[in-house]
């Protein structure tokens, strides 16, 4: 605009408007900004000068002098303004950037430019002159730019020779002085004395002035949208000419078509420079707009050009497409940017557009997932425009191919036809040449290479966005559209490494890539995990998402199939194994569990037919639909986990092996690469952990209805299967809660073997039976879980809750060796052979007793009772088989010691403890009757009479208040209550007995016995006259009778 002022030759501007190249804002100054700036094309040809700004932002390239300024030069400064005056004052000098000019020197010396005679010649002439095309690009460069001060390189021959510095509003008048441009004083860095300036080569307040009033015609005239206007001036003349060129450039003319087509193309790609550089959310996303609006522009231009039977362009559309693509995949920064400010945040280091997408186009990891904040609605329309891409450039990839197998066949043709037959046997050299020319005869085209990877990179983009969407749909129960971007993750992986393989040979950046396929090839397979865990766990897949069990697993084995790669053999160093490979958990089983059998039966570690293992699945098979859909997606999805697990291993493995030298970045990537295959780990140990427990629940059915001992191994030997897988992925995870917990439920499984007898793979040490070495294998994994946890405060409801497990581990361990030595029963061991070794009774002492500590230090009354109840048991049986007397004592008085402790906490337990007391009372009668005495006799049917309040209306009233348990309690009590009456009936027979034989003469017990008789008779006989024999009224009468004995015999007292 300001050397439209001054006489030029010719000069042509082409403003194109609004949905064609750009929309102008009509800010006079801003568009004074952009039109100044591309006043630099006008640069002479003889002076190759560049005036380049320090930084990128205020950058202008150089044109020839015959070329016409392009609308590029419009773009690269479409963000600046300036003010009205051409010369401002900085806040600090010293402090700001300096902007940077460099002069070279030419075939004519600058300084015979300079003297008055050239001063004469050239000051009036036109704007060919050089001087003031030098001086008008570098002030222009710095008022645009808002820089104060300008650096003037002197250079010759390539040499910096000197660097003067001035001020911005001293540019016109002191840039082309002498002493400006002297450089015979050596190297130096000084400002330039401005003193001795002399008239300015040109005035900044006319340029403006004539700039204002050009840029006024221009706002009045140019007003309409979609519209081409040129603006022209003839040489000589000052008048200038405003051209609407619509109807021009509306008709079908290739040439025109296609510039328009590529200036679009280049002026989206400056925006998108811009866009990366601004700070401001609101601007990005005008200038995204705008950005789209070109492209699309573009893109249409290149359809219409493809009409008008000329060439497609494929490789331009499918780059304007993955560029439409990238506009809403960037998105996501400009929300980021908005948040920042509306939380009044401001950070320095703010991530543009091409540091955004080099993120996000990674390969997926936990910490930093690809497109994490992206719309759906956008990464729908990106995902558009990536397919039409590829969809583009597809059928290009398969000429080139063709045309590259024709020209290798021509090639070998005509190879063939020139070789020559030679007899020497020395020829080794020439072989090796002819197999040297023979690789690089199938090393691919440079066309099919660079086809090849263009493809890719659609591809790469594509693959990520479909994996965002599919997470999108999960999260939403859209089980449809999850499928489906599922399946076009997995085609697209397919087709990406046939893409990569094309162009192996020749790219620099191949270990890269084939990389970050491995990336999503594990993201791929961690959603399917995902899709399969979280359907088997959330029933509302079912009802908003209408997908069962099938449909699951059917896209699972599609993904599967889908990214099955082509090759002619298996080669061990293909790089492309990693989709070929079978999933570890299908390698250890020997292909037992796959996505192709997805059932949970693994009878590899038990001796079993093919009928038994049939038999059990097909009672798994009998489960109703919902069950059976849950375990059978479950599998699949330990199926999935582990596939990603071994892949992501490799990756692992691989970038091990790279050395690098940037050590913190390597250790912040390998805490987010750990922390992603601990996830994996985990989420794959806790589908193993379920399946486990269906298979247990199933198995305590199957034991409860049915007699089949061999199909219920299997099951049992499935379970701990499972258990053990997910034991080892929490192992490798570090996991200590889910450590502990499924160690509890490895536990329950050798619980269960022990008291279903069956066989076992461990060893059966001598004098222990096979239900104690299970107990002990059982009490074994759970001491593991402790050493695990270490300490109780590093997670105190687990520990808890494995301590409770190994209390009563270790006390049902201790009653089986207590059964194993000494029998069933309670009667105590009369004979010396039966006597236990020092051994066989600390075998069975010390579990009983590291129960008892466990309960007491939890604080679990109830189950420390029970301990005590069953150490008196003990005791009470071992005490008459002692060798000495004093060991007799030591054993009567533990066993009456234990019984005290346990009878204290069940006298006063809460209800429905009744059975426990009752029995607890006639364990403790008999060891008072086994001492010979009255006392005792009298102790023991004192003990029998402390029962009477557990069969009284009050008890029986909370029973019927127990739902579900009130049935069993009667039945208990009842069969409680005859051996109570039978015992006290025995005792007082004793009891007189021992008074008629006894020294002193007394009635007390035989009136007693008389009174018990009697109550008895009144109750039996109003039994027969109310004809009540159900369980309540059998106990009213077990209570009616225990109170008149025990009322009695607190009189006879």
């Amino acid at each position: 605009a300001a050397r439209s002022c001054q006489s030029v030759s010719q000069s042509v501007i082409v403003l194109l408007t609004s949905q064609h190249i750009i929309m102008l804002s009509f800010n006079s100054l801003t568009i004074f900004a952009l039109l100044a700036g591309g006043a630099t094309a006008f640069a002479p040809q003889h002076a190759s000068s560049r005036v380049a700004a320090a930084s990128s932002s205020s950058s202008s390239e150089q044109q020839q002098q015959q070329q016409p300024p392009t609308v590029e030069s419009l773009s690269n400064h479409s963000g600046n303004t300036i003010t009205k005056s051409a010369s401002f004052a900085a806040p600090d000098l010293d402090q700001v950037e300096l902007q940077t000019c460099i002069v070279p020197s030419s075939t004519t010396p600058l300084g015979g430019l300079l003297s008055d005679q050239a001063q004469h010649q050239h000051r009036p002439s036109s704007l060919t002159s050089q001087p003031v095309c030098t001086v008008m690009d570098a002030y222009l460069d710095n008022i645009i730019a808002n820089v104060p001060q300008l650096a003037l390189c002197l250079r010759d021959k390539g040499f910096i020779q000197s660097v003067k510095l001035m001020e911005t509003k001293d540019i016109p008048s002191s840039l082309m002085l002498r002493s400006t441009l002297e450089t015979t004083d050596g190297f130096s860095i000084s400002k330039v004395d401005t003193t001795s300036a002399g008239e300015p080569l040109f005035s900044p307040q006319i340029m403006e002035m004539n700039a204002s009033t050009l840029l006024r015609f221009l706002k009045a005239n140019c007003k309409r949208d979609n519209s081409t206007y040129l603006l022209r001036r003839e040489a000589g003349h000052t008048d200038i000419q405003l051209y609407d060129i619509t109807s021009i450039s509306a008709h079908r003319q290739r040439k025109w078509i296609w510039w328009l087509a590529t200036m679009s193309y280049r002026f989206a790609l400056r925006l998108g420079h811009l866009s990366a550089m601004e700070g401001c959310a609101e601007r990005r996303r005008a200038f995204r707009c705008r950005q789209r609006s070109l492209l699309e522009n573009a893109l249409q231009l290149l359809g219409d050009l493809a009409d008008m039977d000329g060439s497609a362009h494929e490789t331009l559309c499918a780059s304007v497409c993955e560029n439409l693509a990238d506009t809403f995949l960037c998105s996501a920064n400009d929300q980021h940017l908005q948040q920042q400010q509306n939380n009044n945040t401001t950070n320095n280091n703010t991530a543009t557009d091409e540091e955004f997408l080099d993120h996000t186009d990674r390969p997926a990891t936990i910490s930093a997932p690809p497109y994490a904040h992206v719309t759906a609605d956008a990464l729908d329309k990106a995902q558009d425009h990536l397919q039409k891409g590829v969809k583009t450039l597809w059928p290009l990839l398969e000429r080139a191919k063709k045309e590259s197998e024709e020209t290798k066949a021509r090639k070998k043709n005509k190879k063939r036809t020139s070789k020559k037959v030679k007899v020497s046997d020395a020829n080794s050299s020439s072989s090796s040449d002819e197999e040297v020319g023979a690789e690089e005869d199938d090393s691919p085209s440079l066309e099919l290479q660079s086809v090849s990877l263009q493809l890719f990179s659609l591809h790469h983009k594509l693959i990520n966005v479909s994996l965002r969407l599919a997470e999108h749909y999960l999260s939403l129960y859209w089980s449809s559209n999850a499928m489906r971007a599922l399946r076009t993750a997995a085609r697209t992986i397919t087709d990406a490494i046939e893409l990569l393989r094309l162009c192996e040979r020749q790219h620099n950046d191949e270990q890269h890539l084939q990389l970050s396929l491995r990336y999503q090839f594990t993201w791929l397979w961690e959603h399917c995990g995902h899709f399969a865990r979280s359907f088997a766990a959330d029933e509302l897949w079912r009802e908003q998402g209408h997908s069962c069990g099938d449909d699951i697993i059917s896209v699972l084995r599609d993904v599967e199939r889908a990214v099955m790669v082509e090759t002619d053999g298996y080669n061990p160093h293909d790089w492309f194994n990693f989709v070929l490979s079978d999933a570890p958990i299908t390698d250890d089983t020997g292909g037992l569990i796959s996505l192709n059998e997805v059932g949970s039966i693994v009878e590899k570690d038990c001796a079993t037919t093919i009928a038994e293992v049939q038999k059990a699945v097909n009672i798994l098979d009998r489960q109703k639909s919902i069950q059976r859909d849950q375990r059978r997606v479950l599998v699949a999805a330990c199926v999935s986990y582990s596939r990603a697990i071994g892949i992501f291993e490799e990756i692992l493995r691989i970038e091990e092996e790279k050395d690098t030298d940037q050590e913190g970045k390597i250790d912040s990537h390998e805490s987010r690469s750990n922390e992603f295959l601990s996830l994996l780990r985990q989420r794959l140990g806790d589908s193993c952990n379920e399946i486990g427990k269906i298979l247990l629940r199933e198995l305590r059915q199957l034991m409860t209805s049915s007699n089949e001992a061999s199909v219920a191994e299997i099951m049992l030997c499935s379970a701990q299967f499972w258990f053990d897988e997910g034991l080892q992925a929490f192992e490798a995870c570090k996991d200590l809660r889910n450590l502990a917990l499924l160690r509890c439920n490895l536990c329950q499984c050798w619980k269960i073997r022990a008291n279903a007898s069956f066989a076992t793979t461990e060893e059966v040490r001598e004098g222990s039976t096979h239900a104690e070495e299970c107990l002990q294998i059982a009490a074994n994994h759970l001491q593991k879980a402790h050493e695990a946890l270490g300490d109780r405060d590093v997670d105190p409801m687990t520990w808890d809750m494995v301590s409770q497990e190994l209390a009563a581990t270790f006390l049902v361990l201790g009653v089986r060796r207590r059964q194993t030595a000494l029998g069933g029963g309670t009667t105590p061991v009369l004979a010396q052979a039966l006597r236990l070794s020092p051994g066989q009774e600390r075998g069975i002492v010390e579990p009983m007793e590291r129960a008892l500590k466990i309960y007491n230090e939890s604080g679990n009354v109830h189950q420390a009772a029970a301990a005590n109840y069953q150490f008196a048991l003990f005791y009470s049986r071992v005490w008459t088989c002692q060798r000495d007397e004093a060991k007799t004592r030591e054993k009567l008085s533990a066993a009456f010691k234990y019984y005290a402790a346990a009878q204290a906490y069940f006298g006063r337990a809460p209800p429905g403890n009744e059975s426990t007391f009752c029995l607890l009372c006639l364990d403790l009668s008999n060891l008072y009757a086994a001492v010979s005495g009255k006392e005792c006799l009298s102790k023991a049917l004192s003990r029998c009479l402390d029962t009477v309040d557990c069969f009284s209306q009050t008890a029986v009233d909370a029973a019927r208040k127990r739902d579900g348990a009130a049935t069993e309690w009667f039945q208990k009590m009842t069969t409680v209550a005859s051996s109570v009456e039978d015992r006290i009936f025995k005792l007082l027979v004793s009891l007189v007995k021992e008074e008629k034989d006894g020294s002193v003469t007394t009635t007390r017990y035989k009136d007693l016995y008389r009174a018990a008789l009697t109550a008895k008779m009144v109750v039996q006989q109003r039994k027969k006259v109310e004809d009540d024999g159900d369980a309540v009224g059998k106990l009213a009468a077990s209570y009616e009778l225990l109170a008149a004995v025990k009322a009695a015999h607190k009189q006879n007292l």
